[in-house]
């Protein structure tokens, strides 16, 4: 089936529903089966019309297209799919960054720099992490 006849079933699939729905909705149920059917009614008939009036506009993906003017192969679907991103800038902005070191002995020498700096400031975290307790701690013990 075509989008044209779904919609027209959807639309005319949500009649009844909302004709039930809403012509129960004001006198009430009286059992809670009932009051669960009479709000899915209501639910119901205006999703199946509101989507029934959309697919109606709706051009449907591949509509258009018939089977003799496609080719055996890539769909224009798969095309757009199949988009080039941009994370080769990114690899090629890694690449530049590795060239620049040109030696291994030069690799391993900034690594070197690099864990000993990590450990002076790991020690200089905790001096002041000490000094702070100890500003606690003074700050505690003086009377306000």
């Amino acid at each position: 089936m075509t989008n044209k006849k779904w919609a027209v079933l959807l639309v005319l699939i949500s009649i009844p529903l909302s004709y039930y729905g809403f012509s129960n909705f004001e006198e009430g149920a009286s059992e809670p089966l009932q009051a669960i059917l009479i709000s899915l009614a209501c639910t119901g008939g205006v999703s199946c019309l509101i989507g029934g009036i959309y697919m109606l506009f709706k051009k449907g993906r591949g509509e258009d297209l018939l089977a003799s003017q496609t080719k055996v192969g890539i769909s224009p679907i798969q095309k757009t799919i199949n988009k080039p991103s941009k994370k080769v800038n990114e690899m090629t902005e890694a690449k530049d960054n590795v060239d620049s070191i040109k030696t291994l002995d030069e690799y391993n020498e900034k690594m070197k720099k690099l864990f000993k700096r990590e450990d002076e400031l790991k020690t200089r975290k905790k001096e002041v992490t000490k000094l702070d307790k100890e500003i606690d701690n003074e700050t505690t013990e003086v009377p306000k």
